[in-house]
């Protein structure tokens, strides 16, 4: 006798076979979109800690050299950056006022010949006063006078524009966490290049090369800041993400005695703070033959994959 219809036993067999097409298809696209949303994720990193090592580059390209140093918060202790001897997490250093120098607003070099040290006033020739304060203010979005208020001040280059052999006590030199700024002079420039030093400290070793700076810089991971100042909580970061996020903070002086805003120590904290980069398990610096050595561990977990890990150097002449 002909059948026209399936048993149940058949029936049962091909909806088991289906299941476990169905199955195996399913796992299969999973498997092909975790590895497309790593593949992603890979590249995304890998461009954003590329930004975040050439926006550190460009600034370092502007600092003063012997002023580099890592600093770690939790004993209040720093070092140049070429004489360390043990981990010192944050790298700050400070900026010259590469803007204003960018646009020709000064020279750098003072002319020796016209050198007053009684007065202690140094002719900078094609430099002018009121274009570095103007192109400062516009800087900072600041109005009062960048003279008076210490925002800018002198430092002289030294040998070689390296760590140089004058200096006897550098924690002392720069300002930096507390300490004196034997090397930074208050100034005022005029329309004509005239620097005056109105220091009641006077330099005691004058080079032809100076160098103006504005502002320190200062790089840090939230694991080693305090992150519950209102400069950080102001940036709206999740718990889970602010111990690896990578920060940059500007805008302060040690030659004023200040810090940056997320530090755990002192009481004279200013400047701003911006986001690097987030995911960074680790950063690490050094210098070597005069030249600052960036490493960034970057780290982040991929559910249903293995994270992601990788590194990006970058060295900064």
């Amino acid at each position: 006798m002909k059948r026209n219809a399936a048993t149940l036993l058949e029936l049962i067999f091909v909806l088991i076979i289906i299941s476990f097409l169905s199955t195996a298809t399913y796992k299969g696209l999973q498997a092909i979109m975790i590895r497309s949303y790593k593949a992603k994720e890979i590249t995304k990193l890998s461009l954003e800690s590329q930004i975040a090592v050439n926006q550190l580059s460009n600034y370092l390209s502007s600092r003063v050299p012997y002023t580099t140093i890592g600093y770690d918060t939790e004993s209040d202790k720093f070092q140049y950056i070429g004489d360390l001897t043990d981990n010192k997490p944050i790298l700050e250093w400070i900026g010259t006022a590469h803007e204003s120098f960018t646009k020709g607003d000064y020279s750098e070099f003072i002319d020796m010949s016209t050198l007053d040290t009684a007065n202690a006033t140094l002719s900078s020739k094609n430099s002018d006063g009121d274009k570095i304060s103007d192109s400062t203010k516009a800087k900072f979005h600041i109005s009062n006078d960048i003279y008076a208020e210490k925002i800018v001040n002198l430092i002289f280059a030294g040998s070689f524009d390296r760590a140089s052999s004058n200096i006897n006590d550098y924690n002392s030199s720069f300002g930096w966490h507390g300490h004196n700024s034997i090397e930074t002079y208050d100034i005022t420039i005029d329309n004509n290049g005239l620097i005056t030093i109105n220091d009641t400290k006077k330099p005691k070793f004058i080079y032809e090369k100076y160098f103006l700076v504005d502002t320190a810089y200062a790089v840090a991971r939230g694991t080693d800041i305090n992150t519950s100042s209102s400069c950080i909580s102001d940036l709206n970061i999740s718990t889970q993400k602010l111990n690896n996020t990578l920060f940059l903070f500007s805008n302060y002086r040690p030659w004023k005695g200040e810090t940056f805003c997320a530090d755990k120590n002192g009481n004279n904290k200013d400047g701003n703070v911006s986001i690097l980069m987030q995911n960074v398990d680790g950063f690490k610096f050094e210098e070597l033959d005069y030249t600052i050595r960036i490493n960034l561990d970057i780290n982040k977990a991929i559910r249903g994959a293995s994270p992601i890990h990788f590194s990006k150097m970058k060295v900064v002449f």
